[in-house]
């Protein structure tokens, strides 16, 4: 499974977007207990269950990890860790699927200088304010920890977002025949 990790406007939606248009991925879908949201759908945004089910899938052994969240559980399927998934995941979250499927992932982070995040931000019509929010909080969850911890560092700026997610997927591809 190709996991993707990275600062805030890195890129990461966007190339999974494409890895899912271009070359046949599939977007992971999680679990969870929340109410579903104007225009989501099952099992495209998420698998909705009641907290009942949820809670007996726990006793049944079903998923590989889950949390509690607001109130609502969220959880991940052992199941649903396969080689033609994708899933963006943050630092911590990652940390866990390392303790308990690193031989089945391939952790690949989307890092860029920060006036590039900034600038994108931006241009994705953020105010400064939320931007500098952004920029700090990033600064203290993405540290130099995660570059020992991933399998690919990619640099996301200045680079076309086509030639980001060729550059991704064969980075993927390769790791996935050093496996076999």
């Amino acid at each position: 499974m190709l996991v993707l990790v990275g600062p805030s406007a890195s890129g990461k939606t966007q190339v999974v977007q494409l890895l899912i248009k271009n070359y046949g991925m599939k977007k992971m879908v999680t679990y969870t207990t929340r109410p579903k949201r104007v225009g989501e759908v099952e099992g495209i945004d998420y698998h909705f269950l009641t907290k009942e089910e949820f809670q007996k899938r726990i006793l049944d052994n079903f998923f590989l990890e889950h949390v509690i969240y607001n109130g609502n559980f969220y959880g991940t399927s052992k199941s649903s860790i396969t080689d033609d998934k994708v899933v963006i995941l943050e630092p911590v979250g990652l940390k866990h699927y390392i303790e308990l499927v690193r031989d089945k992932i391939t952790i690949i982070y989307l890092k860029s200088d920060e006036k590039f995040l900034y600038d994108r931000m931006i241009r994705r019509h953020d105010t400064h304010e939320q931007a500098m929010q952004r920029l700090a909080l990033d600064k203290t969850v993405f540290t130099d920890e995660l570059d020992n911890l991933v399998d690919y560092i990619i640099d996301s700026g200045d680079i076309s977002l086509q030639d980001l997610t060729q550059e991704v997927y064969d980075k993927y591809m390769q790791a996935l025949k050093n496996h076999d």
